[in-house]
């Protein structure tokens, strides 16, 4: 009797696995053999192992199943329905992880840069200074000092002044760390004054001493203009270096060449004429013609804004469209309360308040 019942069950498996094996049909890949497993991703059928590995290499199929698959609505069961609802889960745990991750919850577009130098370049920018950097394998890139102090908000300049009026070869000196709020005639008083103590090199600059402050110009290597190889700004040594440095481009750090008066015709300074022009229309409008003829005071010079101050405003406005449309594009969660919305609507209104 006891044989009787395990005889009748072992034929019902066989029965029960024999309509298995039909209901699948034949293997996709061999068709030899009867199939008997269906892959999770793509739903081809196999009859074994061997079947298994040729779907994946010819399909290349990692055989994992679509979590995210288009499921029509007559097909969708409770089994999809929990499937979504574990895969929005995982979604917000992620988030959430991010945001307490300090060294994730920072989405910048400049991804290979470093934090450091994204935060440093992102300052220099709000200063109106267009700062970029070169590739690692260049020596002018290896030897910058420039950094910016997060807690006190400033940033401190890798100089390098160069001395050309001198007998011989010019001379250099660097500072490796220079306070953006310091003055310039400030940073180059240890060099012109003749009652600091000597240093390496400070024989050598005898006729700027003699000349003083007064008797040198201070000139910035233009960058990013046309012609940069032979321009120069000149900067007012009575303001701080982060004045003198808006609306300028730098590439790693500033260099500035300190010069002589009586020598500096052998620089192309950028000039203020070269900064300001009349304003050419003024015959075309009556209206300004008419106040013209009442005032016989000569016209203002109308400011033109310079090629690095354009390139900065184009950039930061680039940059602005660009951070905009991604934050569109980033799904957002509204089944779980994670705080992700509000803090984007409350960040763009910030943001559109300080555009505008």
């Amino acid at each position: 009797m006891g044989f009787g019942i395990v005889s009748s069950s072992s034929d019902s498996d066989i029965e029960n696995e024999s309509t298995g094996e039909d209901r699948l049909g034949n293997c996709e890949v061999c068709g030899a053999n009867k199939a008997k497993y269906t892959c999770p991703r793509c739903e081809v059928k196999t009859c074994c192992l061997d079947c298994v590995r040729i779907h994946k290499a010819e399909l290349e199929c990692n055989g994992i199943r679509d979590r995210t698959k288009f499921v029509r609505v007559k097909d969708f069961t409770n089994t999809d329905l929990l499937s979504d609802y574990r895969l929005l889960e995982e979604c917000a745990r992620f988030v959430y992880s991010v945001k307490k991750d300090e060294k994730k919850k920072f989405t910048r577009i400049d991804k290979d840069l470093p934090i450091h130098l994204y935060k440093l370049k992102l300052a220099a920018r709000k200063r109106g200074t267009v700062l970029q950097f070169l590739a690692r394998n260049f020596t002018r890139n290896a030897v910058n000092t420039t950094k910016l102090d997060f807690k006190k908000n400033l940033i401190y300049w890798r100089v390098e002044w160069i001395f050309p009026n001198i007998e011989g070869n010019p001379l250099k000196f660097i500072d490796e760390k220079c306070a953006e709020n310091k003055k310039i005639s400030d940073l180059l008083d240890k060099y012109l004054n003749p009652d600091v103590l000597a240093f390496e090199g400070s024989k050598s600059l005898g006729f700027y001493r003699s000349a003083g402050p007064s008797g040198v110009k201070v000139l910035l290597k233009a960058e990013k203009v046309k012609g940069s190889h032979r321009k120069f700004f000149e900067l007012d040594p009575s303001e701080s270096l982060c004045e003198n440095l808006s609306g300028k481009c730098i590439i790693e750090f500033p260099i500035v060449f300190v010069v002589l008066k009586d020598h500096a015709y052998n620089f192309d300074i950028i000039t203020p004429e070269d900064e300001f022009d009349y304003d050419n229309k003024i015959e075309d409008n009556p209206a300004v013609r008419e106040n013209s003829s009442v005032s016989s005071e000569p016209q203002s010079k109308r400011k033109r804004v310079l090629l690095t101050e354009k390139i900065a405003q184009e950039k930061k406005k680039e940059i602005e469209k660009e951070v905009k449309e991604h934050r569109k594009k980033q799904p957002k969660n509204l089944l779980f309360t994670t705080g992700y919305s509000s803090e984007e609507s409350i960040h763009t209104d910030s943001e559109d308040e300080v555009i505008k």
